[in-house]
Formats: C-alpha cells, sequence, structure tokens
C-alpha cells in the first residue's frame, strides 16, 4: 500500500521521522501505527477497569507467571 502526503507535509513528516531516529518515512508511519494500536490496546484495558471488569493484580500476576513458566513472587523473594 502507498500513501501520499500531501506536498507541504512532506518535509515535515521527514523531519519527524529523522528526529525520531527512523532512516525512513515509512518506518517511521509503521511505527506510529504500533504506538497507536497499543494505545488502542491499553485504552481498553483503562475502559473494562471503570466498568469494573479487573481482576486483582495478584490473580493476574499468578496466571500469567503459570503461562510462562515463571516462579511465583514468593519463590522469587527468597533468593
Amino acid at each position: 500500500m502507498q500513501i501520499e502526503l500531501p506536498p507541504d507535509q512532506e518535509p515535515t513528516v521527514r523531519m519527524l521521522a529523522i528526529s525520531a531516529g527512523f532512516t525512513t518515512v515509512e518506518q517511521y508511519v509503521l511505527s506510529l501505527i504500533e504506538q497507536d494500536r497499543e494505545r488502542a490496546a491499553i485504552q481498553v484495558g483503562l475502559d473494562q477497569a471503570i466498568r469494573g471488569e479487573g481482576r486483582p493484580l495478584a490473580e493476574f500476576d499468578a496466571e500469567f507467571r503459570r503461562q510462562k513458566g515463571l516462579p511465583s513472587i514468593a519463590k522469587c523473594s527468597k533468593s
């Protein structure tokens, strides 16, 4: 897919990409898309928390550690 910028915007976008450490505008745009996906996922979590749909951190942490094969917090603090 190719996206065309208005000619007056091209220098600004190129400068933003370079100042953000990217060598191409394409890399910069892909990074912006990924950042927006992350922001949207965070917003979903915040909206769920506001509606009371969250769960206690200890419960989440225990499940996460089980799924990833990580030691429990109790085992971590003994070392």
